[in-house]
């Protein structure tokens, strides 16, 4: 009899907890605001990314597990213009015998499918706050830019060259959010932490003379992103 009890117990118990899963879908865009090496505009530090505010997009699934628990997946996509204002200054206070100008050809732009497990604490019957913490692939693309100087007494002109490169990692992201439920569908807002250290093996150009060259760099991408969108539950 105890048997059977116990039985019909964890049963009971596994229904309410399926009756409790629920699998949200979301899309949210924000602004993306890059940190440390990344954000880094000096031009004697080679770790230097000279990126400026951009924006970031993510599209989330949630599946949950428990009422407090459950597994999240999102696709992340951000795009960071280069400073090139900063980038034209520091150059120009070095070779003050020169006058700079830089065009930008493709931004900073980077993303990856990261996974992982988060938290689930609802405050009222409309709104909940979450937590998660992300792992996995995460690539991006190098900037492409020419520098083109003028000599201010002779007129003479040069010009530097580097194109955009691809690269891949891993990635990861920490992030907190509020959601704010409208039936079937919610609102959603998160701040969320993501870096990667990716490494550009190719990154192809022509040097001040003209002579075609081949770098590598590493980059740690890290940015802040707040976004704010709308979800649908299944």
């Amino acid at each position: 009899m105890k048997t059977k009890t116990v039985i019909l117990f964890l049963f009971a118990s596994l229904a309410l907890t399926a009756q409790n899963t629920r699998n949200q879908i979301g899309l949210a865009i924000g602004p993306s605001f890059p940190l440390s090496d990344f954000a880094r505009s000096d031009i004697s530090d080679s770790t230097s990314g000279w990126a400026k505010t951009g924006v970031a997009i993510q599209i989330s699934y949630a599946y949950r597990i428990a009422h407090n628990f459950g597994i999240a997946a999102v696709g992340l996509y951000s795009s960071n213009k280069l400073n090139t204002e900063k980038y034209k200054n520091e150059l120009e206070s070095l070779h003050p015998d020169y006058g700079v100008s830089i065009e930008t050809l493709r931004n900073w732009s980077s993303g990856g499918m990261l996974l992982g497990p988060y938290l689930h604490f609802p405050l009222s019957d409309a709104i909940s706050w979450d937590i998660r913490a992300l792992f996995g692939f995460y690539g991006g693309y190098s900037p492409h830019f020419i520098i083109r100087t003028t000599q201010k007494t002779t007129g003479e002109k040069a010009e530097y060259l580097r194109q955009s490169d691809k690269a891949f990692s891993y990635g990861y992201s920490l992030g907190t959010g509020f959601t704010f439920s409208l039936s079937n569908y919610y609102l959603l807002v998160f701040a969320d932490y993501t870096g990667s250290p990716v490494r550009f093996n190719n990154v192809i150009g022509w040097d001040w003379e003209g002579e075609p060259y081949t770098t590598s760099f590493k980059q740690e991408i890290s940015y802040v992103s707040l976004t704010f969108g709308i979800g649908f539950t299944l």
